[in-house]
C-alpha cells in the first residue's frame, strides 16, 4: 500500500502544474542556463534570458532570431559595454529610431553591426535594463 501511495503522490506532483498552472514560485531559467544562439555577445551580468524558438521577419524582409534578456545593471553601463564590445558598429538613439520612437517612456540605443543589431533600453516603469539581440539573415532573391 505504501508503494501505491508514493506513486500516486509522485503523479500528483507532476500533474499539478499541468492542471492548475505552474506555481508562482516556479524557477525561471537562469541566464547562464539559456543558450544564446545569435552569435552576438550576451551581456555578462544577466538576471534573466530567453532565446526565441522561431525566426521572425523584420520590416526589411530579413529573417531574424532574437535573444532577449534583463540585467539589474544600469542602462549606461550596458550601453557602454556594447559600444566597447561591438567594434565598428553604428548607433541610433531609440527616440530617433522608426521602430521605437512611437513608444513613449522608452529610452536607450540600437547598436547596429551590418544587418544584426542590439537594442538596450528601459521604460519609465521598469527597474531592470532590457537587452534584445537580433541576428538576421541576408535577403535572398
Amino acid at each position: 500500500m505504501l508503494f501505491k501511495r508514493n506513486k500516486l503522490a509522485a503523479i500528483l506532483m507532476v500533474a499539478q502544474p499541468l492542471i492548475f498552472g505552474a506555481p508562482a514560485f516556479a524557477p525561471q531559467a537562469r541566464a547562464a542556463e539559456t543558450s544564446n544562439l545569435t552569435g552576438l555577445p550576451a551581456y555578462p551580468n544577466l538576471t534573466r534570458a530567453v532565446m526565441d524558438g522561431t525566426f521572425k521577419t523584420d520590416t526589411l524582409g530579413h529573417w531574424c532570431m532574437r535573444f532577449w534578456a534583463d540585467t539589474s545593471d544600469s542602462l549606461t553601463a550596458v550601453e557602454a559595454w556594447y559600444r566597447k564590445t561591438l567594434i565598428g558598429s553604428s548607433e541610433i538613439d531609440l527616440t530617433h529610431d522608426k521602430t521605437y520612437k512611437n513608444y513613449s517612456g522608452v529610452v536607450g540605443v540600437k547598436i547596429v553591426l551590418g544587418i544584426d543589431y542590439v537594442v538596450v533600453y528601459k521604460t519609465s516603469s521598469q527597474a531592470s535594463t532590457s537587452i534584445d539581440l537580433y541576428r538576421c539573415s541576408p535577403i535572398t532573391k
